[in-house]
């Protein structure tokens, strides 16, 4: 059990890391005007996640594209 409790201590606070320097990533964005302003920095490790699982399915691929397309263009400035 110990191990375990270990484990999540570790990935809380390397996930709070990687959270940190997305938020402070997505700021610069945000005042140069490369994305939109509110997206949220805990989305993204969930996002990349999501997006590793979904990749590389023959029957997958318009959805993938439609998926890419979706975040790429929905993290911009007026959408598009």
């Amino acid at each position: 059990m110990h191990g375990a409790a270990s484990r999540d201590t570790v990935v809380h606070e390397t996930c709070g890391r990687v959270v940190g320097a997305v938020g402070r990533l997505l700021r610069a964005c945000e005042e140069d005007g490369s994305v939109r302003p509110g997206l949220a920095p805990q989305d993204v490790p969930l996002l990349m996640g999501f997006l590793g699982r979904v990749g590389g399915y023959a029957l997958g691929r318009d959805r993938d594209r439609r998926v890419s397309d979706l975040v790429a263009n929905g993290r911009r400035t007026g959408g598009g």
